[in-house]
């Protein structure tokens, strides 16, 4: 009988303990599993929920699912289907100085496939049209993929001003952060594969459109839960078999190696453990490798995205929205703070409330993230009703309003940390085998990839137990 230890009860270490669970029964193993939460409950610190009437919603998940991603059919495997509900026909536009510009209709990755209607939009002057005819889709047979930024990657198969008026704001809406910087190779993995292989970029976007790959990353329709992920996560939790053990309100000290097992110093007692998946931030387990120079050295760098989202609950004669518009996106020039607006109510009409509307504020860019997050939630508020204003004018009074302040959410793609990985990975199969970092630490950077990732992990550990 193995004994596993999964420390952290975030998404990522609970949504492990299912697939291991549930693989385990498809491949008869024997083990048992520790799911370790320091907290009294888990993901206490990253989800929250508001009540309106009788209806409750969450405040603290704003990622839609793909319908055709490893989250989308863990609902269907959970019996959740039945709670999804599928965005209504809505656009994406641009807010500027001149007012609303709506975007081509055909894109993927923000990158335009239709040059006719690229050149037909307004959202750029003569002159750039000119440019843009000249310059677009550019093949990337002198270099080097592996070395390159998101925002090189795209001014060398396209001209720049595509860049900075179109693909920078609709990647970082998407994402939640300014990813201008990071691995090309990390974030956007299916493109930069296909890329490597040197074909022509405007065949790649073309045959990608032509398999229902929309929008920014997303594949086919968009759905959400009707309730919240911290009720998800405890759906999960609720189909854990008697091999999951939960321990809640647990710390851990240190963590040894002897031989082949794991000595686990927690709470005044000693647990001895075969396997070790860590899913935490690795500010809470480099302690626990204090003498390890290399594992270290290796996160010293390391940095990390925070995010901030104001949802704004209105009266229905308060805000009057275009009914098309689901998404206002904004261009770094356009706004001091506001990344993108969502028109809740005109996106998810299924949680349209009785007399009111719902509104969300995101914040993504670091400088204002940087400039906002150790405000009070009211001065958060204060700013950015007066930033809506500019879109919509003088609206009425919010009626209610939350605000969610994750730091520190997910893992900032480098370049440096692309270079050093696989020397990194390998050490860690060497020096600690049957150690597991992943989640934060390592490619968790949507909730798609986070659970993706626990299920790779999942599988992994089960071929390796005999």
């Amino acid at each position: 009988m193995k004994n596993i230890a999964i420390i952290g009860g975030d998404l990522s270490g609970i949504s492990c303990a299912y697939f291991l669970d549930k693989f385990s029964g498809i491949n008869s193993k024997k083990f048992n599993i520790d799911l370790i939460e320091r907290d009294l409950e888990f993901s206490n610190d990253k989800f929250g929920k508001f009540q309106y009437g009788q209806e409750i919603y969450d405040y603290g998940w704003h990622n839609s699912i793909s319908e055709q991603g490893v989250l989308f059919y863990l609902m269907i495997e959970l019996g959740l289907h039945r709670y999804l509900i599928k965005s209504g026909i809505t656009k994406k536009v641009f807010y500027t100085k001149e007012g609303i510009k709506y975007l081509p209709e055909k894109m993927l990755y923000g990158v335009p496939l239709d040059k006719r209607e690229l050149v037909l939009s307004d959202l750029f002057t003569f002159k750039e049209k000119l440019s843009i005819l000249y310059n677009m889709y550019n093949t990337m047979e002198d270099e080097d993929i592996k070395e390159l930024t998101v925002e090189e990657f795209f001014k060398t198969i396209i001209n720049e001003k595509i860049y900075d008026k179109l693909i920078e704001p609709l990647l970082t809406s998407h994402y939640g952060s300014d990813v201008s910087e990071q691995s090309m190779v990390s974030l956007m993995p299916e493109l930069s594969f296909l890329t490597i292989q040197k074909e022509d970029i405007n065949k790649i976007l073309e045959d990608m459109y032509n398999r229902k790959v929309i929008d920014n990353i997303t594949v086919g329709a968009e759905y959400r839960l009707k309730f919240t992920l911290k009720s998800f996560i405890e759906t999960l939790e609720s189909n854990f078999s008697d091999k999951v053990f939960l321990e809640l309100n647990r710390k851990i000290e240190k963590i040894e190696k002897r031989d082949d097992k794991y000595l686990v110093h927690s709470n005044g007692s000693i647990y001895y453990y075969d396997y070790i998946i860590l899913t935490l931030n690795q500010k809470n387990f480099l302690s626990w490798f204090n003498d390890d120079e290399k594992i270290n050295d290796f996160y010293s760098n390391m940095k990390y995205v925070s995010n901030i989202v104001a949802t704004f609950i209105y009266k229905r004669d308060d805000l009057h929205i275009n009914r098309e518009i689901g998404e206002i996106i904004f261009q770094k020039e356009e706004s001091e703070y506001i990344t993108k607006l969502e028109y809740v109510s005109n996106k998810w009409i299924d949680i349209k409330m009785s007399g009111i509307q719902i509104v969300r504020a995101y914040i993504s860019r670091e400088d204002a993230i940087e400039k906002l997050i150790d405000k009070s939630d009211d001065e958060i508020k204060k700013i950015i009703e007066k930033e809506i204003e500019k879109v919509h004018g003088l609206v009425g009074n919010i009626n209610k309003y939350y605000i969610s302040k994750i730091r520190d959410n997910y893992r900032f793609c480098s370049k440096e940390y692309n270079k050093n990985i696989n020397e990194f990975e390998n050490y860690l199969k060497e020096a600690y085998p049957n150690v597991y970092i992943i989640g934060k630490s390592k490619k968790g950077t949507t909730l798609e990839n986070t659970v993706l990732e626990a299920k790779e992990t999942a599988k992994e550990i089960l071929e390796n137990i005999r």
